[in-house]
């Protein structure tokens, strides 16, 4: 009989109580469940029931489904680009469930807008060659080769290329899902 692989990586727990500045002692006391048992799962030892995932989940100040959702360990998945033009751009896009990853090439003078396709995301811009205006609320930013910026995607934004472009757009979802 072959070894069946783990459904869950509970690892996480640590980086999310770093994360928050919280001792084992805190979240043990916020949550109800044992030091020992905490320790425990950080090291990806045992397997707790649905109530202490609850209770460890509510102490975290988050749901226990996007607990559930940060442990499970997926399989590989493969997705199939799609491509597609609009105002002097070239996308390629890869779409998975927490994630969209878009390839874009740009001409000098292509200009860029679509507030409507943008939900809560985080929108990191990566130029690969080119130069590139991003034009947000708080100002303009000028990108070119090996530069990168983070922002909220509900910000309005728009592209301008001031020198051909290659460029990769990563959005992120905030609650997790696309």
């Amino acid at each position: 009989m072959k070894n069946k692989s783990p459904t869950f990586n509970f690892e996480i727990l640590r980086h999310l109580r770093k994360e928050r500045n919280l001792t084992l002692e805190d979240i043990s006391a916020k949550s109800g469940v044992s030091f020992a048992v905490i320790s425990k799962l950080e090291r990806n030892i045992g397997n707790p029931g649905l109530e202490t995932l609850k209770q460890i989940a509510k102490a975290l100040g988050i749901s226990m489904s996007e607990l559930v959702a940060m442990i499970e360990i997926r399989e590989s998945e493969v997705r199939r680009e799609s491509r597609d033009s609009s105002n002097g751009f070239n996308f390629r896009r890869v779409i998975y469930t927490n994630a969209k990853v878009v390839s874009v090439s740009g001409k000098k003078g292509s200009h860029l807008a679509h507030p409507e396709v943008h939900e809560n995301d985080t929108e990191i811009v990566f130029v690969q060659k080119g130069e590139v205006k991003v034009t947000l609320p708080t100002g303009d930013r000028l990108l070119s080769n090996g530069e990168s910026i983070q922002f909220d995607a509900l910000l309005g934004h728009t592209y301008e290329v001031i020198e051909d472009c290659e460029m990769v757009i990563v959005h992120t979802r905030k609650d997790r899902k696309f």
